[in-house]
């Protein structure tokens, strides 16, 4: 072989490669199984209810307060609950994938924190209606706490639960959950214990849960 060539070769084989890799990385974790297989889990008590209590559907779902596709997602699961207001609650669980959203666990917190003050779910809505503010922030801890302070929070209580290690382990007890549940993607959903697969679409989120009503 020329000498010349072999330069050559070698700089095509590295571009090779680092397209084989740009192409596995862009297979984002974060993203829900088209074709995920129907399973059920035995999940217990501990993620946040929103609806009523006996309901005759649970839609559990575990989710990642800095994945694009749980954001994307985050609207639809309130107006589904808007249009089966008797028939369905949400169980929400965290689930932050801090290898690749490096700000999903201080989210977590954030969350949790507020809900020490009463404010869970108001700071559910506001990290997910906020996400693109925060998401990419090399310090997204001053964001949660402007946040925190526009719903009338104590911010000094808030900052502390930042920093719970109590509340921590609450997220982290999540996560154990979501393990044992085999979730591997988020947003992740299950109805009355059986995983489901949610397309992006209203009409498809319609249908599956009809599909799950009593007759």
């Amino acid at each position: 072989m020329p000498k010349a060539l072999k330069p050559l070769i070698v700089i095509v084989l590295a571009v090779a490669l680092a397209a084989g890799a740009a192409v596995y990385l862009s297979r984002q974790p974060d993203q829900p199984e088209e074709t995920a297989a129907a399973t059920r889990a035995d999940i217990k008590d501990g993620g946040h209810i929103r609806g009523p209590e006996k309901a005759a559907l649970t839609l559990v779902e575990f989710g990642d307060y800095q994945c694009p596709s749980c954001g994307a997602y985050h609207p639809l699961v309130k107006e589904i609950l808007n249009r089966y207001p008797q028939q369905l609650r949400l169980e929400f669980h965290h689930f932050p994938l801090v290898t690749i959203h490096p700000n999903s666990m201080l989210a977590s917190k954030a969350a949790e924190a507020a809900g020490e003050q009463g404010r869970y779910w108001e700071m559910h809505d506001a990290l997910f209606d906020h996400q693109r503010e925060w998401s990419d922030s090399p310090n997204a801890e001053p964001i949660f706490v402007a946040l925190a302070s526009q719903m009338g929070l104590d911010s000094n209580k808030f900052m502390q639960g930042l920093r719970s290690p109590q509340l921590q382990d609450r997220i982290l007890r999540d996560v154990e959950q979501g393990q044992n549940a085999k979730v591997d993607a988020v947003p992740t959903f299950f109805i009355n214990g059986e995983r489901v697969h949610i397309k992006l679409s209203m009409e498809d989120f319609v249908q599956v849960i009809d599909a799950h009503l009593p007759k």
